[in-house]
């Protein structure tokens, strides 16, 4: 009944184990629960081993996870530091300026006894008119102006001075006040080609005024104070027009394809026909710091103005450079272009320099209603910004004066 020892066998079953190595056999299936493997299968100290392996790595992970945690957080909280130290050193900058509300009949104060400076109203200084010589509804290039006879036959008389055209001239050319005289200056005999220069004298002493003639018909004035200046100096152009027609030479003054006839009517008509369509305003406003006696700090001002808050009103602001012989520092301003979508019906922005005297230029603005909203921009801007930072000096006063008290009760 008992085989060899460790052995227990049951011949009539075909079932048998092994003591020794702890494996059987059951219906003709083997298990191994020893140190050997049956059929490829693990055993179970392989399995414990792996299960173990396991553990380990999932440990490893954990702690891994748990350091990469807390090098994150240190790194934050450095990155938070350094924000707040920039933060206070750049306070000019980054501090929101607030606006103060105007009620009337009072006047907006910075704190009680400290009034802000009052800008000035916009003063135009210099005016750049295009006007139209021919009617609106003739198509341009059309008809065009001969310059060489226009040269030729423009009469000079109490009005017209002088005409130039290419590198000839009629007439007595007049110097501004303190103008040196240019020595050995070569000019190009096709550089001013393109169009004619009729200088002249306009009433109420505007001895330089200058109009640019084009063959297209299209006028353009300098030295004129205003718009309606302009328009008076096109008109002595277009007078000049319809009495050269009249002079007795035969040579047509207009080139274009129609009826002589209706070429010599539209010269007749230049007077009538010559319109001002667009001008470019040039002029000044003060701000007010000299009258109040206010030094600005240009380089506060220029981080004030490029403050993100600002970008409704001012979308760039420009630091000239100084040139070779060092200008001086009051001239030396800051060029900031208003944001046409804070203008009314504005196609372009508008450029403005701000000089630390309070002094400011606008230029190339399009209508005398647009300079002055402009002035009003920039103004109500600056003394927005005047007031934020009075209002940080005082909540500064206060804050180191409760600091000192503090310190003294200790």
């Amino acid at each position: 009944m008992f085989g060899s020892l460790g052995l227990f066998e049951s011949r009539s079953r075909g079932n048998s184990f092994n003591m020794a190595n702890g494996s059987f056999t059951f219906r003709g299936s083997s298990f191994n629960f020893g140190g050997g493997s049956t059929e490829g299968r693990p055993t179970l100290i392989e399995i414990e081993q792996q299960r173990k392996a396991m553990e380990d790595e999932s440990k490893k992970r954990d702690q891994l996870k748990q350091d990469v945690i807390e090098v994150a957080t240190f790194l934050h909280q450095v990155r938070r530091a350094s924000l707040d130290i920039n933060m206070h050193e750049n306070a000019a900058s980054i501090r929101k300026p607030q606006p103060v509300k105007k009620l009337d009949g009072h006047t907006r104060r910075t704190m009680s006894g400290t009034v802000y400076p009052s800008p000035s109203p916009f003063e135009e200084n210099s005016n750049v008119g295009i006007c139209m010589l021919l009617p609106p509804d003739l198509p341009q290039g059309a008809v065009t102006i001969d310059l060489e006879q226009f040269f030729l036959r423009c009469p000079i008389d109490s009005y017209v001075t002088c005409v130039r055209w290419g590198d000839n001239t009629r007439g007595v050319p007049r110097k501004k006040k303190g103008q040196p005289e240019a020595k050995n200056k070569a000019r190009s005999a096709n550089k001013f080609d393109h169009c004619c220069f009729v200088s002249m004298s306009l009433p109420g002493g505007f001895d330089h005024v200058s109009v640019k003639v084009f063959k297209t018909g299209r006028l353009q004035t300098a030295g004129c104070r205003d718009g309606a200046m302009s328009l008076t100096a096109c008109k002595v152009v277009a007078s000049c027009v319809s009495r050269i027609v009249n002079d007795g030479i035969g040579s047509p003054l207009l080139q274009g394809e129609g009826n002589p006839n209706w070429l010599h009517k539209l010269c007749i008509d230049a007077p009538t026909n010559v319109r001002l369509e667009k001008e470019s305003i040039l002029g000044v406003f003060d701000l007010g710091f000299r009258e109040k006696g206010f030094t600005v700090d240009m380089e506060e001002l220029r981080l004030l103005l490029s403050h993100p808050d600002n970008s409704s009103r001012v979308c760039k602001v420009h630091v000239p450079k100084a040139d070779i012989k060092q200008k001086v520092n009051r001239f030396q301003g800051l060029g900031v272009y208003v944001n046409k979508d804070c203008l009314t019906d504005a196609s372009n922005n508008v450029f403005v320099n701000i000089f630390p005297t309070g002094k400011c230029t606008v230029t190339a603005a399009s209508s005398l209603q647009q300079a002055e909203e402009v002035a009003r921009v920039i103004g109500d801007l600056i003394i927005d910004l005047f007031v934020q930072c009075r209002k940080r000096a005082s909540e500064d006063e206060i804050t180191n004066g409760g600091n000192a008290k503090r310190t003294r009760r200790r």
